[in-house]
């Protein structure tokens, strides 16, 4: 014990393992969010992969990467049960230099994601359902940049206040959530279902006529010749390099499964509950997504079905198509249906998810600031905990303050490209570092003694770790998507990365700093990475 006081921050980290694996499921999904994940999938991924097959790249998505993720994270979780995410994995395995520098990169990615995912509520979230419920003329104002941001604020707000009531409170309340989500996405699809294309077809073209706007084949034609103008060809079939490009842009719906990582000192049973939430975290979308790209193609007809995402995913602007509301798989459902209490869904259930992004960045960004407290890598007010709650309440005022500060310029532009560029960040900061850590983790002497304590040592195919093949197959995957969406974007190239190196060479310094100030005092913090942190 005596080490542990010195060495450590703390004699015990004052979190508390009360989270099911239903819960860690929970975790996982909502940061996936479902729903708004297949509209980028569909809508974005369509817009520019024109020629993919949403069903093939969903199942390629998850032979790749749903089967890894949750094996890297799920068995680094379970060896190292402590909160705080990848940095706990990697500052063992890779040492505390890499992992700080990295760590401070997700810090900066959780920030990110409020001000580039807290404007989805405004759009598309409330822009649909004000299109559904005829009330559209007030998506101008709620789209602008005060109502952007005043918006965007008042999610933040919420937010904040879910996790600051502790992480008891936030389980009840993502438990309602994920039922919420799950059943606007279902019900939609359930639409899709049970309906046939000539009645899509029919109710297409009555609606047209009730708002003036193009027929099925109207806006069919006159989407064909949009997407000529834009560069791009309306496939009559799939094709492979599109459907792998799709595959790409289906990522969503896999790689942020991850988030249970931030949760494992406060799980019950973690060598079973963080694998097993992870893993349906992933398969659950797969299900939904496949059976979504089944009935578009079904009902819809494939054609439409890409003329629709591709002018969605363009921000409309059909010459022509005056429907009050926007061309996406919601929305393609909305033509089957008037039901305000299914359209109700359809919209709460894409808003759930949305709100609920921006709360994933409370559970993990003090999370990670915690882990460093913990080994002194960072000031002790960072390991400070409300008892009463079991919150880090100081770290999450921290985060809101600056994420407020960054929501003016991202309202100012919002830009949805915003999004792919967090991604690619974290493609290589966080993933594959991590999966670099998951490939090395059976094999390092300096582990070696967490490693033979782990649930997982005996886990092998052929004679070869279980975690080692994991991370082998998801570092490929993840290569894949690092090309995809490095030479997707274009024109934001730049900055974002020259700021995201910048926040890796400030992670660097910061560790520098804290480990000379430590030895000033006779600490030295690197004796903190041959063991876990006190649970």
């Amino acid at each position: 014990m005596a080490t542990v006081e010195k060495v450590f921050a703390r004699r015990a980290s004052g979190l508390v393992r009360g989270l099911s694996m239903f819960d860690a499921f929970g975790v996982g999904l909502m940061n996936i969010g479902l729903s708004p994940s297949m509209f980028f999938m569909i809508s974005v991924g369509l817009l520019i992969y024109p020629g993919g097959n949403l069903i093939i790249a969903a199942l390629l998505g998850f032979l790749l990467g749903g089967i890894s993720f949750p094996l890297v994270w799920g068995i680094l979780g379970g060896s190292m049960p402590r909160s705080g995410g990848e940095y706990v994995y990697n500052s063992r395995i890779l040492g505390p230099l890499i992992a700080v520098a990295e760590s401070f990169g997700n810090a900066w990615a959780w920030i990110l994601w409020i001000t580039t995912l807290a404007p989805y509520v405004v759009n598309p979230g409330l822009t649909m359902l004000f299109g559904y419920f005829g009330l559209d003329y007030l998506n101008e104002a709620i789209t602008s940049f005060w109502g952007l941001f005043l918006i965007s604020t008042l999610v933040n707000i919420i937010a904040f206040f879910i996790l600051a009531f502790g992480i008891k409170f936030y389980a009840k309340a993502q438990r309602v959530m994920v039922i919420v989500g799950l059943l606007g996405t279902v019900v939609c699809l359930l639409v899709l279902t049970f309906s046939s294309h000539e009645n899509f077809v029919n109710s297409w073209n009555a609606l047209a006529a009730k708002y003036g706007s193009l027929d099925y084949e109207s806006f069919l034609s006159a989407a064909k010749t949009f997407m000529e103008e834009g560069g791009a060809t309306l496939p009559s079939t799939w094709n492979w390099p599109d459907t792998i490009g799709l595959m790409i842009a289906g990522s969503w719906l896999i790689i942020y499964s991850y988030a249970v990582a931030f949760i494992a000192g406060e799980v019950k049973r973690p060598d079973k509950t963080l694998l097993g939430g992870s893993f349906f975290a992933c398969l659950i979308p797969t299900i939904i997504m496949v059976w979504c790209g089944a009935v578009l193609y079904n009902t819809v007809g494939y054609e439409f079905t890409v003329a629709a995402s591709y002018v969605d995913g363009a921000g409309g602007g059909l010459p022509g198509y005056t429907f009050p509301w926007s061309t996406h798989f919601m929305g393609l459902a909305a033509i089957l249906t008037q039901n305000p209490i299914v359209l109700g869904l359809f919209g709460i259930s894409f808003i759930a998810f949305s709100v609920w992004f921006v709360v994933m960045s409370y559970l993990a960004f003090p999370r990670i600031l915690f882990a460093w407290g913990m080994d002194r890598v960072g000031p002790k007010w960072f390991t400070d905990i409300n008892y009463k709650t079991s919150t880090p309440i100081k770290t999450m005022i921290l985060l809101f303050v600056i994420s407020e500060i960054l929501l003016v310029p991202f309202c100012y532009f919002a830009d949805f490209r915003a999004g792919f560029v967090v991604t690619t960040l974290e493609i290589v900061s966080v993933f594959g570092v991590t999966a670099i850590s998951a490939i090395l983790f059976a094999h390092r002497k300096k582990v070696k003694n967490i490693w033979e304590a782990s649930p997982y040592k005996n886990w092998k195919l052929f004679g070869v770790p279980v975690i080692t093949l994991a991370g082998i197959l998801n570092l490929i995957y993840l290569l894949i998507l690092f090309y995809g969406f490095f030479f997707t974007i274009e024109g934001v190239k730049f900055w974002p990365y020259a700021t995201f190196a910048a926040v890796w060479l400030l992670g660097i310094a910061w560790y520098f700093y804290w480990k000379k100030r430590n030895r000033a005092t006779g600490i030295d913090v690197d004796m903190a990475f041959g063991e876990l942190p006190p649970d």
